[in-house]
């Protein structure tokens, strides 16, 4: 199964059977659309979220009252997104991350999680310089955090059985170099403490608001790199 360094000639058809597998799986965590939504400003309320997969995070900041729409290149995923999230049917589109068919800066914000970990570096560059085209303000790009060795070793287990896991994880040069070819400058904020701790433990309890986990990301900055899940990185484009 072809999981990893597709490029803008490949088929979706081993994504189209993993999604039949996992899409219900992935509807369950929406700590990353509360991410997002705890970082966006006042006048950024037009985002595209790349590669959606399950389209939970679209679903989840569009209920919030961001007019948020999503794209994946795979056609399982988006016929199944389609039918779970009928009322957000004709924001869900069907397209390649190397060439979207939206227009330049359609976008105030753009975003993915867990995409770029799938790519080399000339195929990211080829990726980054496209959502730099369609974003007006900002883009997101969320990765895993090579800087946690607990959590590399934890899927490097889980790759031998599932090819699910067999991604890449970066170090904090890595992308910021990456991005910074596209943006004039990159912050890095690690996020994700196995849903127990920190921003984790505000969403787990039900205290969501975007004013207090973006306190508890401005308070923690790098502080625990290592013990972080991801790395969620926001390129400024204007």
């Amino acid at each position: 199964m072809q999981l990893r360094n597709l490029n803008p000639s490949s088929g979706s058809e081993d994504w189209d059977r993993k999604w039949k597998d996992i899409f219900e799986h992935y509807q369950q965590d929406l700590r990353h659309a509360y991410y997002i939504y705890a970082m966006l400003n006042a006048h950024e309320r037009h985002i595209l979220e790349i590669g959606a997969g399950s389209f939970r995070d679209m679903a989840a900041l569009c209920r919030l009252g961001v007019d948020c729409e999503g794209m994946d290149f795979s056609q399982e995923s988006v016929r199944l997104a389609r039918q779970q999230f009928p009322e957000f049917f004709s924001s869900i589109h069907q397209m390649s991350a190397f060439e979207m068919s939206f227009a330049d800066q359609a976008f105030d914000v753009s975003y993915h999680n867990g995409v770029w970990v799938l790519f080399d570096d000339a195929q990211i560059q080829l990726l980054a310089a496209e959502q730099a085209r369609i974003t007006r303000h900002r883009m997101f790009a969320t990765v895993h955090n090579a800087h946690n060795q607990q959590f590399v070793d934890y899927f490097g287990r889980l790759k031998e059985q599932d090819p699910l896991y067999d991604i890449r994880f970066f170090e904090m040069d890595e992308i910021i170099n990456l991005m910074r070819q596209v943006c004039r400058d990159v912050v890095v904020i690690p996020v994700g403490k196995g849903k127990q701790r920190h921003e984790d433990l505000l969403i787990k309890d039900g205290t969501t608001d975007p004013k207090n986990l973006r306190a508890c990301f401005e308070e923690n900055g790098l502080k625990y790199l290592e013990n972080s899940e991801r790395l969620m990185c926001i390129g400024i484009i204007d």
